[in-house]
């Protein structure tokens, strides 16, 4: 359906600037050069771009150059549906997308094109469009479609020399069909949203044969039928998968649901960064990621009554894969997946390298010993974030102890939603006396929770062993979210 939201978009309201006689000699901006008023009005739908022809008569003809266009079914008309039935509308569309299409000077290019329309399974429109905007030399294409039928990438597209970020987004799973041979062939960008792939062997080709693929976001993607989702790419440098929630309420058991049912493979040589959300997979294969720096791993179980020696083993299996980076943002959804920090014999290998630790827990017992194996597993660890979730209302006592990074290298630690209770001030206490070279600590306050009950003087009170540390407190404006730090 239409998104209603959007129907009644706000018309931006441009005048001019005139001069004494009421010309536009005071124009400032139509007195700018071409390229900077492209990039100004690229912010804007191109119906707002169209409608501004009306303001200045250097503007009247201005948008049949812009080369960038942003053409979307839910900001062209305001209040359509209290006008023209469903299909009207989309009949409209169609006609109002050929018009800027066929009115354009076709001398011009289409730098960046942004469409979101319907396509239905007796229509070509859209892969005519595609075609257009392929042969205008197009270099970043945003394509949201809400498709009810399956949708294929034309050869036009993927072998378009020109395009070099593509971004395909679908309302609700869509089956993706992919070439039988070859990938992109200058493509550095590429980002699916709800795409369902059919055969393993083709997104694993597909991938493979894009030979400048450098940055590959899958988001809420349906392995259907996958035993293996393998992704080799000596060009990939950032990789994201996103499956978290994926057909949560599907009642298709063959369905598949994210990688739920099939096992990971990884073997980039070059990738810096590596973001896995989501139901972790069966199992988890890496090879040769010697180049990774920055990794973000949230995992969720993927049944209600979890099994901890098989959890332990998921996140072992990932662990002993991104050992190398430098910077690890953690979120464990689930408690299962600690207890290879409480055992130190499941983990075989330190973060020698790691620099920076973001971390998402709870204040008990289990996350306490979690948190501490950790840091004794990274040595040369500098800086330390900690997100509070919440807090055990037992207190408990952390026992002083060497552990390397907080004698000789771990220098800023930062706690946010902190709220201030005895377990809490107990994680402060241990950090600023064990903390030998600590620079600074500081306290993000939960918001509207300004010092409760005299905090700060308690944590100010604290033993330190570095002189020269400073703690600092903070109340934010809005609410801190953990997946912003």
């Amino acid at each position: 359906m239409l998104d209603h939201a959007r129907l009644n978009p706000k018309v931006p309201k441009l005048t001019t600037s005139g001069g004494k006689d009421g010309t536009e000699n005071g124009d400032r901006f139509s007195s700018l050069p071409d390229p900077i008023i492209h990039h100004i009005f690229s912010y804007l739908e191109t119906i707002d771009i169209i409608r501004a022809s009306a303001v200045s008569r250097k503007w009247r003809y201005f948008w049949l150059s812009m080369p960038y266009l942003n053409l979307d079914i839910n900001t062209v008309w305001s209040d359509p549906l209290n006008k023209w039935s469903f299909r009207t509308i989309v009949d409209k569309f169609r006609e109002y997308v050929n018009w800027v299409l066929m009115s354009r000077d076709g001398s011009i290019d289409i730098t960046k094109f942004r469409l979101f329309c319907y396509n239905y399974a007796d229509d070509n429109t859209v892969y005519r469009w595609i075609n257009i905007v392929a042969r205008r030399n197009v270099q970043e294409l945003d394509l949201n479609i809400i498709s009810y039928s399956a949708f294929e990438l034309p050869t036009y597209l993927i072998s378009c020399d020109s395009l070099m970020t593509f971004k395909l987004c679908f309302d609700s799973s869509c089956v993706l069909k992919l070439p039988n041979s070859g990938g992109f062939s200058r493509l550095k960008s590429l980002d699916f949203l709800r795409a369902e792939f059919l055969d393993y062997k083709l997104l694993q080709n597909f991938i493979l044969s894009s030979p400048h693929l450098e940055d590959l976001v899958m988001e809420a993607c349906i392995f259907r039928d996958f035993d293996m989702l393998d992704i080799s790419s000596s060009s990939l440098k950032n990789l994201t998968i996103h499956n978290g929630g994926v057909l949560e309420d599907s009642h298709d058991e063959h369905s598949g649901d994210g990688l739920h049912n099939c096992e990971l493979m990884v073997a980039c040589p070059n990738l810096v960064s590596f973001n896995f959300i989501g139901p972790s997979a069966l199992d988890y294969f890496f090879e040769d990621l010697s180049s990774l720096h920055n990794v973000y791993i949230h995992l969720e179980s993927r049944s209600e009554i979890p099994d901890y020696e098989e959890c332990t083993y998921e996140l072992c299996k990932i662990f002993d894969g991104i050992y190398n980076t430098e910077v690890l943002k953690l979120s464990v959804g689930s408690l299962e997946f600690l207890d290879c920090f409480v055992h130190p014999e499941c983990f075989s290998i330190s973060f020698a390298n790691l620099k920076s630790l973001t971390l998402s827990v709870g204040m008990d017992d289990r996350h306490l010993q979690s948190l501490i194996a950790l840091l004794n597993f990274s040595p040369n660890l500098e800086a330390l974030k900690i997100y509070f979730e919440w807090c055990d209302h037992d207190d408990w006592e952390i026992l002083d102890k060497d552990i390397p990074c907080l004698t000789y290298n771990l220098k800023i630690v930062e706690l946010f939603e902190f709220e201030g209770n005895e377990n809490e001030l107990e994680l402060g206490r241990f950090l600023l006396k064990n903390g030998q070279i600590l620079q600074k600590m500081s306290i993000n306050w939960v918001r509207g929770h300004n010092d409760p009950e005299g905090v700060m003087p308690k944590l100010t009170k604290f033993p330190r062993s570095s002189t020269t540390v400073e703690l600092t407190f903070f109340e934010p404006e809005s609410d801190v979210h953990f997946y912003q730090l």
